[in-house]
């Protein structure tokens, strides 16, 4: 996907970013020298690589998404709550929209394909590529 990065506080510390219109913070993971800096706030391929609050329960997660939402919404700084669907398993697969999440939870079982689902994401983060 596309990104433009907006603002750093520098290497592994919170950056603005902008996605198809929307500002997400993450941990510049974008900028580890000054080659790689995207020039002139160009826009550049960018991947999603994020760190999953991996304490949430079950029922917390199934139960987390009645109004069938799919968007990052941010909790603070890069700490977002995630809503999406299932889209797949082995691996699990929730499209959030901008970003397909895997491994949100592990089962083989198809009836879940077609939930919706909430989860937290400890930490936003991304690379150029």
């Amino acid at each position: 996907m596309k990104a433009k990065l907006l603002s750093t506080e520098g290497k592994y510390l919170e950056a603005l970013i902008e996605i198809g219109g929307a500002e997400y913070c993450v941990m510049d993971e974008l900028t580890p020298d000054v080659e790689s800096i995207p020039k002139d706030e160009g826009v550049f391929e960018f991947e999603f690589a994020n760190m999953l609050d991996e304490e949430e329960s079950w029922e917390s997660i199934f139960q987390g998404n009645p109004e069938k939402k799919k968007c990052l919404e941010q909790v603070h700084g890069w700490k977002y709550r995630a809503f999406g669907q299932i889209v797949s398993i082995n691996p699990v697969k929730v499209d959030c929209g901008v970003l397909v999440e895997e491994d949100v939870l592990h089962t083989h079982d198809p009836k879940v394909v077609g939930e919706f689902v909430a989860f937290t994401i400890s930490r936003l983060g991304g690379y150029a590529i």
